[in-house]
């Protein structure tokens, strides 16, 4: 394993004999980036990305470091087709959706709930939702759930990630979290989930997370 949430094992990623080692400014610890560095490996940081502003700028940011930046202006644009074809498809609603964005770890008991500093915001908004968390005025990025804070929220619909889904034995598990049944999101059992990998990624596939985003909140309810 090379990486564990953003901590990183220098070992690891030595051992796959890179030519460059590319990481966001949020990967640490220091003292493996430093051994890294001092491997003689080139290593660029580049920004964490938290909203579809960010998409271009960061494939132009990896495009660069590759040496190949017209490709990168060719994916970047491509990327932007893709990412403007789905939000064209949004189904025009008059009452926009209620997403919460919810962060849990059944196995560390982390139970967060999500706000305009999450990094879902732009996913969300982008989806043709509101942004439950942020809504609801939480302006950092995750705050520990509370029967309060998620009826304060009010979710249609409950977003988390995969892995995280499945951490708490499924839906099942989810709305036995204080408070999560008595949302309406809870109540009807309304989950929408998406790969950890890839939900707050904002690259190139940025375009397929925010179709899958479309899909479960406008298609059949799971």
């Amino acid at each position: 394993m090379v990486t564990r949430a953003h901590d990183v094992s220098a070992e690891s990623v030595l051992s796959l004999k890179p030519t460059l080692v590319v990481a966001e400014g949020t990967t640490g610890p220091a003292e493996a980036i430093a051994q890294i560095r001092d491997a003689g490996v080139p290593l660029v940081v580049v920004k964490p990305a938290t909203s579809l502003s960010d998409v271009g700028t960061r494939i132009d940011a990896v495009a660069a470091a590759l040496g190949v930046p017209d490709s990168g202006a060719a994916l970047r644009t491509r990327t932007q087709e893709r990412i403007d074809a789905v939000r064209k498809a949004v189904p025009a609603r008059a009452e926009k959706p209620r997403v919460a964005f919810l962060y849990v770890r059944g196995s560390a008991a982390v139970y967060l709930l999500g706000g305009a500093g999450s990094g879902a915001s732009s996913l969300l908004e982008a989806a043709g939702a509101v942004d439950a968390g942020k809504e609801s005025g939480l302006v950092k990025d995750f705050t520990p759930i509370t029967s309060e804070a998620l009826a304060k929220a009010a979710p249609d619909a409950i977003l988390v990630m995969s892995k995280g889904l499945a951490s708490v034995g499924g839906v099942d598990g989810l709305v036995g979290i204080p408070g999560v049944a008595e949302t309406p999101a809870g109540a009807d059992r309304r989950v929408v989930t998406v790969d950890d990998g890839v939900l707050l990624n904002y690259g190139p596939r940025t375009d397929l997370v925010l179709r899958s985003l479309v899909d479960q909140l406008y298609g059949k309810k799971k």
